[in-house]
């Protein structure tokens, strides 16, 4: 394989046998090396190989990013993969620098953008929220800029979507779905639940577990427990009218019908959780 571009000692862009480019990363991979150069095979320690559009991305991006947020990314990716006790998918890589890469230039151009799904990510993906944050003071430390913790929110999310654990990469319509559910919960109910609580928490972790479901189409199970929601419905109007427009959300914008036994579900952690003192 023949080097293309070298990011620093430990990684570099090299043509593969197939003629495509491809990111190899390994102690000693880029020392004083140079485009043209033969890659040392034995110094291959992670491969990141793209597909098709992914490919076209990576192209894109090498012409366009500055190289330190690729030597950044490199060190985040090789913290998570350690930390998570998980592998990512290549696209991850191109991915986090390119927001690296955008939020350094917001931040110098003093644009704004708020991260709305903050709070549940990290309730969500708690671990992956620590690796953001330990992302963006390690982006300090190389470049004397201090991100907030909204950039460790979206980087979070980015380890979530891509973790090889995770293959549906849902984490960010599960945070936004939780979020909005989490809103009709506490309107209707009348009652706002602190973010730092234990019934936050509760409610955010059974939301993940339902907008999983709902994502990859798979319904909780086959026990029919309409007679207990109508039970329970009955018993509490205000319940009853929370769950009703939980329901018409979740098939308006998901085209997804929550069984009875899924609304019995929410029911009782609904229940449980707004009349905890």
């Amino acid at each position: 394989m023949v080097i293309l571009k070298v990011f620093n000692n430990n990684s570099v862009v090299a043509l593969s046998e197939d003629k495509q480019d491809i990111i190899l990363t390994g102690p000693g991979i880029g020392f004083k090396k140079k485009p043209g150069d033969l890659v040392d095979e034995n110094k291959i320690e992670k491969r990141y190989v793209f597909q098709d559009e992914q490919l076209k991305r990576l192209e894109s991006s090498l012409n366009k990013i500055p190289v330190i947020y690729f030597e950044i990314t490199e060190q985040i990716i090789k913290k998570a993969r350690k930390y998570l006790e998980t592998d990512f998918s290549s696209e991850v890589f191109i991915t986090i620098s390119d927001h690296i890469s955008f939020a350094m230039k917001r931040y110098q151009e003093n644009v704004y953008l708020p991260n709305i799904i903050l709070n549940e990510t990290k309730i969500l993906y708690k671990k992956e929220f620590e690796v953001g944050l330990w992302a963006i003071r390690y982006i300090f430390k190389k470049t004397r800029i201090l991100l907030d913790e909204n950039e460790a929110g979206y980087i979070a999310l980015h380890l979530a979507n891509f973790s090889l654990s995770n293959r549906h990469n849902n984490a960010t319509r599960i945070t936004t779905l939780t979020k909005e559910v989490i809103e009709v919960i506490q309107k209707t109910m009348k009652k706002e639940l602190k973010l730092d609580s234990l019934e936050y928490a509760r409610i955010s972790m059974h939301l993940k577990y339902l907008g999983e479901r709902i994502f990859r189409n798979e319904p909780i199970s086959n026990v029919d427990t309409t007679y207990d929601i109508r039970k329970m419905l009955k018993d509490d109007p205000r319940l009853s009218m929370c769950i009703n427009r939980i329901v018409d959300l979740i098939l308006k914008k998901y085209n997804y019908d929550l069984s009875p036994d899924e609304q019995t579900y929410l029911c009782v952690h609904i229940k449980r959780n707004m009349n905890s003192n």
